[in-house]
């Protein structure tokens, strides 16, 4: 069943790219990821149990329900139908307000590297041997000790959006070479791969689309993450875990484990409340406000397979709560999602450019979890922060004349 899964990514993968021609478009990434991971499978043959359970059907029902909403979803969304629909506020050609993008900036410039400081000053009276490992566990273990960020925590999340205005909208290499010096202090302060990841990504879709690197260069950015991955986890490790620290094994733990701890550890439609990792943000919400339900967590609990590993796939809390249907289902609005983003994106509006730029990420890491529900809260701030400065501007428009 799973070399079946494979021929179908494989194919998928090949029409998206006859289809787009276009590396980034979701009908190539979207099959593409899994037809890498499973690629590494045959030709690496690694030391992990074998996939003989649900992973290869739900990662089949995944990919066609995905794929066969996205296609009719870009095919007959009109083009531009969005600028003759549009309410008063989004009409017109967007255009950001370049004062807010300044006061971002300024927000961006001031916080990342306090909050850096604070939390390394903090480690370091607390006498931590290894502040990297201190930053890392800091970033998802409550009961840790470590200062309280408060409100500050929350302005990490600009630097992102910064840093894609300023590729998008910017020529000046000063002014590049800043975002991007910000957003790597903003990656040390939670010390993981995926915090370099979340702004790489954008800035190689920026360049590629306008025609400053090519496919070749995308491979060498590509390795060249890889290789730092590897630095990164080994420098950022405990002391007894580096004496037993391989490369070999580092990759089959981020890249191959996730699919089958899935295969392995995951129950179809077994969840305690509905919806429990679906709907968290939700559930978040009302036990703020006094429900008796309490969030699940979004660290997962690790598992043998046999490498340890707490990542289970995209796939995860669509299976964990509603099963295959869930996975069908949430495949297919997935596949809405970023077709519509996707379409739009190509429609000259920046908007949705940046909007495609933020999203891009997870859709590239559907192999290791789900990231858009379950961080609700966090991809709710992006899209406020990137709709505001052009809500702003189209507000001081108005008021001007």
């Amino acid at each position: 069943m799973l070399f079946i899964a494979f021929l179908i990514v494989a194919a998928f993968t090949f029409i998206g790219w006859y289809i787009t021609r276009d590396v980034f478009s979701p009908f190539v990434l979207q099959p593409g990821v899994w037809f890498g991971i499973l690629l590494l499978f045959y030709l690496s043959d690694p030391e992990l149990y074998p996939i003989i359970h649900d992973f290869p059907i739900s990662l089949i029902v995944w990919t066609i329900s995905f794929l066969g909403v996205a296609y009719p979803t870009y095919y007959y969304l009109p083009d531009h139908s969005l600028i003759s629909r549009r309410p008063p506020l989004l009409a017109s050609v967007l255009t950001p307000s370049r004062l807010v993008l300044k006061l971002y900036l300024f927000i961006a410039i001031i916080s990342v590297p306090l909050i850096l400081y604070t939390l390394m000053r903090y480690g370091m009276e607390r006498g931590e041997s290894n502040l990297m490992t201190y930053l890392r566990i800091a970033s998802y273990d409550d009961t840790l000790d470590k200062p309280d960020l408060g409100i500050a925590y929350y302005t990490i999340g600009v630097a992102l959006i910064v840093f894609i205005f300023i590729f998008v909208y910017s020529s000046k290499k000063w002014l590049k070479i800043l975002a991007v010096v910000i957003n790597v202090l903003a990656a040390l302060i939670s010390m993981s791969k995926t915090g370099f990841f979340v702004f790489l990504v954008p800035m190689v879709y920026v360049l590629y689309l306008r025609g400053k690197i090519k496919l070749r260069t995308i491979g060498i950015i590509l390795l060249i993450f890889i290789g730092f991955s590897i630095w990164f986890q080994y420098a950022r490790s405990m002391a007894s875990q580096q004496d037993s620290f391989s490369a070999t094994s580092m990759l089959t733990i981020y890249i191959m484990s996730p699919c089958v701890a899935f295969d392995y550890y995951v129950e179809p439609a077994s969840a305690t409340h509905f919806g429990e990792y679906v709907f968290r943000f939700y559930y978040a919400i009302m036990h703020s406000l006094g429900s008796n339900i309490e969030p699940v967590s979004n660290v997962l609990k690790f598992v043998g397979v046999p490498e340890e590993t707490n990542t289970y796939t995209i796939l995860y809390p669509f299976y964990h709560d509603f099963g295959l249907p869930g996975v069908g289902l949430f495949g297919g609005l997935y596949g809405a999602f970023y077709a519509f983003l996707y379409k739009r994106a190509q429609s000259g509006q920046n908007v949705y450019f940046i909007l495609y730029a933020c999203f891009l990420n997870y859709l590239i890491l559907q192999f290791v979890q789900e990231n858009i529900l379950s961080n609700f809260s966090l991809n709710l701030q992006y899209v406020i922060l990137i709709l505001f400065p052009y809500i702003f501007q189209q507000l001081s428009s108005r008021l001007s004349r």
